[in-house]
């Protein structure tokens, strides 16, 4: 039986013993679904909590983790902390401090509002929340597991807000099983923590995983200091260009890469800051790339389809930015993206353009103090008065008489002809036809390999055929062929920024075996820095060991992929050794990749998964000729 009340608009229904398929869902249930929607892994709840100790004010925040997060999360913060009665209300949905009504949705300045975090993350974990205002003697102490309130009493804190998160989805195995490793997950909650110390330099984040610090920023005053503490003392000293614009309710600032063709090396940061959060943006993303179009097309970064570095800081109005879009706010809608597109292209063209100018005008200053008029030598002179003297033919000829052979040059006679189309005709093929010459591959824009086979036309991607080839070369060193390397000559020393000389040595020595197998002989220096003095031979173009910072930056995506090191490793190795497109290859070298590849256990795919191959037979050229 069901009784319905239309009260102000809205629909009250009066339920009674209600027999219809439609229900609401128990608290519990409706809970883990909220869940699911904003706590995706164990970077989602330290991501929640961070901003909410920020929101509190905090100058000094401290994350603790175990196991990636999945047994352990603790945020420590110093910040306003809470009442006792705030501390319980906190956990009841939708509660929220910081937005009161519809219009402060439109209007928000903090980073947490929509009032889920607590309640979602204590429903699939077991949780204990320790807090403590200013104006309180005693701190307050609240637990959760699964959602369940089990303990609420008062104990003894200093100011400011201490929450402990174990067994993240113990208690939702479905959740659970879809964590990625270890390192995978570690390596998520380093990235968060390093956007949020570059975006609020004035906090001190300090950063322990397994009980070993990974991350330790002081407080400072400057972003250039925090900056430097990031990514080097050498970062304001790299080719960058310094954004400042303001325009209407918009504001750009930070740095964007020069247009120097050189390597990243480890620095590879691309990073957009809107009001204060980590955001990915298409609207700005595509406004960077139609800036530096014009200016890089032939450079191989964009050809990559990747944009130069930047660190970038929008300010927006916040009436005019919607930050309600996505559950974890990693997405944002402009209520103008068509203003905001062309502020920042007209903003990033400018500067490029005032760079080129620069540029040219340093080289025109250099060339010009470089080649200063002097005195003139006696043939300088001559050179340029056109006086100096010039042999003729006719005098060389005699000069050289002796070597010179009047007949070498001369027409062919009918006779000639004629003996030589006798030969040709008559002659016996002694010797087998090579190879090149059965076989005709031609190139495609150097980049795709052509073969007319029996059936019609097959084409290879050369990048990704050679990558398979040298990839099964690689797993079958790695299962016990021995490795095949190169010494090198003088020994690379490679120095890591501080935000990876936590990471980067530690993912070495832990797999410094595999390392090995494959033909890499690796060594850690000082925690900071890493000595190559051995290759694997595939890796012609070393480069002076950026290949290798190239390696290892792809590691850290593949190993997003497959949780299986080796395998990893090898793709990467693979990837970064095989040649790449747009390299001419002559007929031996084409040859030779199509013999590999047709050798090796899979050679229809890359290692990536990708068809390498592809077939066209003649009715499908005919079909398309509309000759069927």
């Amino acid at each position: 039986m069901k009784i319905r009340i239309i009260q102000n608009g809205l629909i009250i229904n009066l339920r009674k013993n209600n027999m219809g398929r439609i229900k609401v869902l128990a608290e519990e249930v409706a809970n883990r679904i909220a869940a699911g929607e904003v706590i995706e892994r164990p970077v989602s709840v330290v991501k929640e909590l961070v901003e909410n100790s920020i929101d509190a004010r905090s100058s000094q925040i401290t994350v603790h983790i175990e196991s990636g997060g999945k047994k352990l999360m603790r945020v420590i913060d110093n910040g306003r902390g809470m009442s006792e009665d705030d501390a319980l209300q906190a956990f009841e949905r939708h509660s929220t401090s910081k937005i009161k009504t519809v219009t402060d949705i439109f209007n928000i300045s903090t980073l947490g509002f929509r009032g889920e975090a607590l309640p979602s993350i204590a429903s699939v974990s077991q949780l204990i929340l320790i807090t403590k205002d200013a104006e309180s003697d005693t701190a307050s102490r609240v637990e959760f597991r699964g959602g369940k309130l089990i303990d609420f009493s008062k104990t003894s804190a200093n100011s400011g807000t201490s929450i402990t998160v174990r067994n993240l989805f113990n208690n939702v195995p479905a959740r659970r099983k879809f964590l990625k490793s270890d390192p995978v997950e570690f390596k998520h909650i380093l990235n968060y923590l390093h956007y949020q110390s570059i975006l609020y330099p004035q906090i001190h984040f300090r950063f322990l995983a397994d009980g070993k610090e990974k991350l330790n920023y002081p407080a400072v005053d400057e972003m250039n200091t925090r900056l430097a503490t990031v990514f080097g003392s050498d970062f304001l000293k790299r080719d960058l260009i310094e954004v400042s614009a303001k325009g209407n309710e918009i504001e750009l600032s930070g740095y964007i890469s020069g247009l120097n063709e050189e390597k990243e090396g480890f620095a590879d940061y691309r990073y957009l800051f809107v009001n204060g959060r980590y955001i990915r943006d298409k609207i700005v993303l595509h406004s960077l790339k139609a800036a530096y179009g014009p200016f890089i097309k032939k450079l191989r970064i964009f050809q990559q389809g990747k944009t130069p570095p930047y660190i970038l800081f929008l300010k927006v109005d916040p009436q005019q930015v919607d930050f309600n879009v996505h559950p974890a706010k990693m997405e944002i809608r402009f209520r103008d993206p068509g203003k905001v597109h062309t502020f920042i292209k007209l903003t990033i063209e400018k500067l490029l353009l005032q760079y080129e100018d620069d540029k040219f005008k340093q080289i025109k200053n250099i060339m010009s103090s470089t080649y200063q008029i002097g005195k003139t030598t006696n043939v300088e002179s001559k050179i340029f008065s056109n006086k100096m003297e010039k042999k003729r033919f006719n005098q060389v000829k005699r000069e050289l008489k002796e070597i010179y052979q009047p007949d070498l040059f001369r027409k062919k006679t009918a006779e000639d002809i004629q003996i030589e189309k006798n030969f040709t005709e008559n002659k016996i093929d002694m010797f087998l036809r090579p190879e090149e010459e059965v076989i005709n591959p031609w190139q495609l824009h150097q980049s795709y390999i052509f073969v007319q086979v029996e059936e019609g036309l097959m084409i290879i991607d050369q990048h990704a055929a050679h990558e398979r080839i040298i990839y099964e070369k690689i797993l079958h060193r790695i299962h016990g062929a021995p490795a095949q390397t190169q010494k090198l000559l003088f020994p690379i020393v490679i120095d890591l920024p501080p935000h990876l000389s936590n990471t980067i040595p530690e993912l070495i020595s832990e797999n410094i075996e595999v390392f090995n197998k494959i033909g890499f002989s690796v060594k850690t220096f000082s925690g900071d820095s890493i000595v190559i003095d051995e290759i694997p031979i595939e890796l012609e173009d070393w480069d002076g060991g950026d290949i290798f910072i190239d390696i290892i930056k792809q590691l850290e995506d593949e190993f997003e992929q497959t949780e299986d090191f080796r395998d990893s490793l090898s793709k990467s190795v693979a990837c970064k050794a095989a040649i790449k497109a747009g390299r001419k290859m002559n007929r031996k070298e084409m040859l030779a990749l199509i013999n590999d590849l047709f050798a090796c256990e899979v050679p229809y795919f890359c290692p990536h998964g990708r068809p390498l191959i592809i077939k066209m037979t003649m009715p499908e050229f005919e079909k398309k000729f509309k000759r069927t």
